[in-house]
């Protein structure tokens, strides 16, 4: 479902298991530190959904395309429970996101 960045607590997965069975902190992938093509790479190859505050992954959305879709946090730094009540808040608008082939990317905050 989603993989969270490096940039994103790992605490938050198990915040939102409910709501997104099956996603990944890139801490579980074993992918923590590793260049951001690495992350594009495994959740392409995954079919996972990057979610992410890293501006570098915008600019491999452009570049690349999709797979993988990216969802944007345009929150800057914030708590991890802010970060939990966007991601709920936003469940619908994710998913429906996530099913449609026409846009790569998701900005939300």
């Amino acid at each position: 479902m989603l993989l969270l960045d490096e940039n994103l607590s790992p605490k938050l997965v198990a915040r939102i298991n409910d709501a997104y069975p099956g996603s990944l902190h890139v801490l579980h992938s074993r992918l923590d530190n590793s260049p951001d093509i690495e992350v594009w790479r495994y959740a392409k190859k995954q079919r996972l959904t990057i979610v992410t505050k890293d501006k570098d992954f915008l600019h491999y959305a452009i570049q690349h395309g999709y797979p993988p879709k990216l969802v944007y946090l345009t929150t800057g730094n914030a708590k991890l429970s802010v970060i939990e009540s966007i991601l709920l808040e936003k469940e619908v608008i994710i998913k429906s996101f996530i099913k449609l082939d026409k846009e790569s990317v998701l900005k939300i905050g």
